[in-house]
């Protein structure tokens, strides 16, 4: 009776393990799916030949919302569709793919809501294949789908206007992701003059758009014109890649310091001025004063206006008195002077008149000079100059 008992739980034990084997040997069902993780690979047969492994189910527990991709692979087929359907937990499709015809491997995105549970289907109905298939984080493909640059008005702020750029998922098309640009507000040179050396002259520009950001400088092409000579520099900022517009900023570029060659006073209450030629410019400026600080009231200016001329008596001075001197070159340019730096300042002391004696008679006269100083209420005389001897003619 025992040796029965045994043999009969032995048979009954063989049956139950050939069940379970034959209900887990297919995966056909959305009852019996195959489980699959994130990352995991499995190796899934589909017949068309076997009723029961026509079409093969995965299971997949999602536990962080994202889109998720299914890739299969295997060898190539000629003439065969392969099907790959997407349900959720209610058995309603979600998505679904098919292969190219010629080949099994393909990559299906769907996206998937964490905490809840999915099931990939894949199967087909004139071929038998084997496919290791398995799940992993999607990472998005972007191209270009749509774009709108940012607009920059120099003179009117109201035509400013925002960009974007919008950029679709090749494998998830309702995936959009949009990217904005602020509309430039200011674009600003970091040299705004120079002083003329005869290299060209550069600079470097930040643009910062409405929302105090520095615009990437791929954004833009700079340029310059007029660059090298005493005038006017033009520097043209002309937007591209997210942005439209032009900027034109005008700078200067000033006469190089010039320098006083000679300063004399030869005759009296005069003094001439000697300078080298700048073909740069357009002129010179003169000023003179009896102020060390040119102080306004005792300053003159004397303007230049042939680039050629080289110097210049200045005349009706203040006997015996020391004057500052100093130069500068201007350019004119949009109507306008651009002034360079003043030279170094030069120092003259200008020449007593000389004393006239009127009403002589056509003779032969013999003329000597001394000087004199009072110090203290007393005079001290010095010694007679030699004597000179002077003919007055009518």
């Amino acid at each position: 009776m025992k040796k029965f008992l045994s043999i009969l739980i032995a048979l009954s034990l063989a049956i139950s393990s050939l069940f379970a084997f034959s209900i887990n040997a297919y995966a056909n069902s959305l009852k019996t799916a195959a489980q699959i993780m994130l990352g995991q690979s499995i190796n899934a047969t589909v017949s068309n030949v076997d009723d029961n492994a026509k079409n093969y189910w995965f299971k997949f527990d999602c536990l962080s919302s994202n889109y998720y991709d299914l890739l299969t692979s295997s060898q190539a087929l000629t003439n065969a569709d392969v099907f790959l359907t997407v349900y959720n937990a209610d058995k309603t499709v979600i998505n679904s793919n098919i292969n190219s015809n010629t080949d099994l491997n393909f990559n299906t995105t769907t996206y998937f809501e964490a905490g809840k549970t999915y099931y990939y289907v894949l199967e087909s109905a004139s071929v038998s294949f084997s496919n290791v298939v398995s799940v992993r984080n999607h990472n998005h493909d972007f191209s270009l789908y749509n774009s709108y640059p940012a607009h920059y008005d120099q003179y009117d702020s109201a035509q400013n206007y925002d960009g974007y750029v919008e950029s679709i998922c090749t494998y998830c098309p309702e995936y959009i992701k949009t990217a904005s640009f602020p509309a430039v507000s200011s674009v600003k040179a970091k040299t705004k003059s120079f002083t003329y050396n005869k290299k060209k002259k550069t600079t470097s520009v930040k643009v910062y758009d409405r929302m105090g950001n520095v615009v990437s400088p791929s954004n833009y092409t700079v340029s310059y014109k007029n660059n090298t000579k005493p005038g006017y520099l033009t520097l043209t900022v002309k937007f591209k890649g997210n942005y439209t517009g032009t900027a034109i900023i005008k700078l200067t570029i000033k006469p190089k310091k010039e320098t006083l060659s000679s300063l004399k006073s030869t005759k009296k209450k005069k003094m001439t001025v000697k300078w080298k030629k700048d073909k740069t410019v357009t002129g010179y400026q003169i000023q003179y004063s009896t102020s060390k600080k040119y102080a306004k009231k005792s300053t003159k200016t004397v303007t230049i206006s042939k680039k050629s001329t080289t110097s210049k008596t200045i005349s009706k001075l203040k006997s015996k008195k020391k004057y500052y001197v100093r130069i500068r070159a201007y350019k004119k340019s949009a109507g306008k002077k651009i002034y360079g730096a003043w030279s170094k300042t030069k120092t003259v002391k200008v020449k007593k008149a000389a004393k006239t004696l009127g009403k002589l008679k056509k003779k032969i006269y013999y003329v000597k000079v001394r000087a004199y100083k009072v110090v203290d209420g007393k005079t001290y005389i010095s010694d007679w100059s030699s004597v000179k001897k002077i003919k007055i003619r009518k």
